[in-house]
């Protein structure tokens, strides 16, 4: 790894492994230790990376990361492990903690698929879709389950200024082969609870457009 902290390729580095990654650090490391009107520091970053002696992620001295869920590996409410391709995410505020809303980037053959559930399924030919995840204020896992199946591709999404997580398939998929509908579209996350989700039967907001 670079000796540079670059966000856009730790995310997509951590995306690759299938791991949800909580990442902490000090005040005085993020705002550099001194007001706005300090000489400039001779530094560039936050300092050179710590060798992490799990030998998983290596951070600037002061950062601290915990996994907070693993595809294949860490039990879902559902039965089955995490699913796998973790990719945009949104963070909810919930009672004392939050919730991530995890996109799972999965089109083809992928180990663990999002599993095909009742009221919660768009096509059950595809074998994307997202998970919730609680987690408690100090970012240990409580619960995580599925909130949409059957969508292909989740890739790019954002939060609604009603609370609400908008899920993006990077795809031009048509119906055909195993898919039953056309997907690239944009569907509605509700963040709150698996319930909140159930009997909806994900509905594709083609007033949006394809997302490709």
């Amino acid at each position: 790894m670079s000796s540079s902290l670059n966000r856009r390729g730790f995310l997509g580095g951590a995306a690759a492994t299938g791991l949800g990654i909580a990442i902490s650090g000090s005040i005085d490391v993020l705002a550099g230790g001194g007001s706005a009107l300090a000489a400039p520091r001779s530094s560039v970053g936050y300092g050179p990376l710590v060798p992490d002696p799990k030998g998983l992620l290596s951070l600037p001295a002061g950062f601290s990361y915990k996994i907070v869920t693993q595809s294949g590996v860490t039990p879902t409410a559902d039965g089955i492990p995490t699913a796998s391709d973790p990719d945009g995410t949104g963070v909810f505020a919930r009672g004392t903690g939050s919730t991530l809303v995890n996109n799972h980037e999965i089109g083809g053959s992928e180990p663990f698929p999002v599993p095909v559930l009742a009221g919660l399924t768009y096509d059950e030919g595809a074998r994307g879709g997202t998970s919730n995840i609680d987690v408690d204020a100090d970012g240990n896992r409580v619960r995580e389950y599925t909130s949409v199946a059957g969508t292909h591709n989740n890739c790019a999404g954002g939060e609604t200024p009603w609370g609400t997580w908008l899920t993006c398939e990077e795809t031009e998929q048509r119906a055909g082969g195993r898919y039953l509908k056309d997907h690239g579209y944009v569907f509605e996350v509700d963040p709150t609870s698996r319930e909140a989700n159930i009997g909806k039967s994900p509905v594709p907001l083609k007033f949006l457009g394809r997302f490709s």
